[in-house]
């Protein structure tokens, strides 16, 4: 194997990874923001965990992990394989197809590594002070360790759909499983807090790092250590020789792709009667396309949107999303059976801020300079579009499948209302996310979020979700009252719509008087000197 080819080619990898996405300049910054954001994340987690004991805290820490892992891979896979479209050159390189293979695992492994070690460091500082270093360095290489292992098993059973899948299955197919990965385990972590023997789960790889922590020779440790040797023998043996005929699928099936959804990027009626203003539907068609043939937004979109409902069905199952207007609005916290409910109100706040992020990103952003064709398109404008799209398009469907869940645990107008209460908050909340926003939608070429945007929307999520909690446990008393709170939130993201487009109403008046009062300036110049003349 070429081990300078190797080096270059990493190098250079890193180097555009680390490329600033408006000045093209070098920076170590998104090194620097992705350490801080998952080691504030895991000295959340180290703080939070109080007295606990060693094994505990690797419990729980390991879970936690294991989340942020599942994140990062559903969340980057397409940006960890490369652009597709760069495919064509990159077979041109003088360098054999094994040692772009081993280029591009180095890379993933670095960003894999990095995140794992921001985490586990925290925990294992904390572990250090209590239980002696021995133990902090034991309890901190295997969190890392099971976010490697998390983030390897993810990478490399994509890799597989990619490689086994027609690419009309595949793209769906890869959405699915990113959406089930991410829930099995947010869901498993869900289940984690709620059960004290979880511990001992057998099917939880957790629990069998912490069997390997205390020395218990159990099934799922050797479960775990079998897998190792597997994936091993997969990145050395099997991918090596395939990874040219990875890109090449991804790339000739985002142009198929591509082909197949341009005769289909039209308004419905509805669409067309709802979006009056030109520059909204502008965006509103934009944001179309984008949903169905931009990776980076695709890749993103999905996964987070059907996230809630797989929370829901978890809540199905567990029986912690039970009629509010049964067991009294003020026991939500207090009974098991309406237990979940907060949950899922974070999950959907939660969820709402990523998707509204994930409309200012593209892989095309260079194309957002069509919106600057557009007359009076202010950004705001923009933003109202595309939101409506994410409404219209992905929060509607996916709250009109929440009612039919609920339907199944209480009377289906009981369910379509805690739905619709719901929707209405999560448009509003995403509705003045998006109105924040000083630029267009889709014009952000980064390939990652910083720190504060990947953090930031959780951790508003939390106060946000207990301020809706309250405003629930105050109208929930009655189906009507309800009913009527749900009319009020709907009519003030109406407002927030109307007073952006009377706000570009004025401008243009604005402009208009302006102009005229400059055209009077100019000729009277002109009109006093003629007088004179006379």
């Amino acid at each position: 194997m070429n081990l300078p080819a190797i080096r270059n080619l990493v190098v250079a990898q890193l180097k555009l990874d680390l490329r600033h996405p408006r000045t093209g300049r070098f920076s170590a910054s998104r090194i620097a923001t992705t350490m801080i954001a998952y080691g504030f994340s895991g000295l959340v987690l180290a703080l939070s965990l109080g007295q606990a004991s060693a094994e505990s805290v690797l419990f729980v820490a390991a879970s936690f992990g294991m989340v942020l892992a599942a994140f990062g891979v559903a969340g980057s896979y397409d940006e960890l394989m490369g652009r597709p479209k760069d495919n064509a050159w990159l077979t041109t390189l003088p360098a054999s197809e094994g040692t772009h293979y081993a280029a591009r695992v180095a890379s993933i492994g670095f960003y894999f590594v990095l995140i794992a070690v921001s985490v586990a460091v925290p925990v294992g500082v904390r572990v250090a002070l209590s239980d002696g270093i021995g133990a902090g360095i034991a309890v901190g290489g295997l969190v890392a360790a099971g976010m490697l292992w998390t983030a390897a098993i993810a990478t490399t059973f994509l890799w597989g759909l990619t490689l086994s899948l027609p690419y009309r299955l595949l793209s769906p197919a890869l959405s699915i499983t990113k959406t089930v990965l991410i829930s099995a385990l947010v869901l498993g972590y869900q289940w984690v807090g709620s059960e004290e023997s979880a511990v001992n789960a057998p099917w939880w790889p957790a629990a069998w790092l912490a069997d390997g922590l205390s020395g218990r020779p159990t099934e799922g440790l050797a479960l775990l250590l079998g897998t190792i040797g597997y994936l091993v023998v997969l990145g050395a043996i099997y991918f090596p020789s395939r990874y040219f005929l990875l890109q090449n699928r991804l790339a000739d099936g985002a142009r198929q792709l591509e082909r197949r959804h341009r005769a289909q990027r039209t308004l419905s009626f509805w669409e067309r009667a709802l979006i009056s203003a030109p520059a909204a539907r502008a965006a509103y068609g934009f944001a179309l396309s984008a949903f169905r043939d931009d990776r980076l937004v695709r890749g993103r979109l999905w996964p987070a949107a059907l996230l809630p409902l797989g929370f829901a069905f978890f809540g199905w199952w567990m029986g912690g999303l039970g009629d509010l207007f049964l067991y009294g609005p003020e026991n939500v916290l207090l009974f098991s059976e309406t237990r979940l409910h907060l949950s899922l109100v974070v999950i959907l706040l939660f969820c709402g801020q990523s998707l509204v992020q994930t409309l200012q990103f593209s892989d095309h952003a260079e194309a957002a300079w069509l919106f600057d064709t557009l007359p009076d398109a202010r950004p705001r404008v923009l933003q109202l579009g595309a939101h409506q799209a994410l409404t219209y398009r992905v929060l509607l469907p996916l709250h009109v499948v929440l009612a039919l869940v609920l339907s199944t645990l209480m009377p289906p107008l009981h369910a379509v209302i805690h739905a619709a209460f719901w929707f209405s908050v999560t448009v509003l909340a995403t509705r003045i996310q998006a109105l924040i926003h000083r630029r267009p939608p889709f014009s952000r070429r980064a390939d990652r979020f910083s720190a504060a945007e990947r953090f930031l929307p959780l951790f508003v999520s939390i106060p946000a979700a207990l301020a809706v909690l309250i405003v629930q446990t105050l109208t929930f008393s009655s189906p009507l009252l309800a009913s009527q709170t749900i009319v009020g939130l709907l009519a003030i993201n109406v407002g927030l719509g109307k007073w952006v487009g009377r706000k570009r109403s004025d401008q243009k008046r604005r402009e208009r008087i302006k102009n005229s009062v400059s055209a009077d300036v100019k000729v009277l110049p002109l009109e006093s000197h003629v007088h004179a003349n006379l």
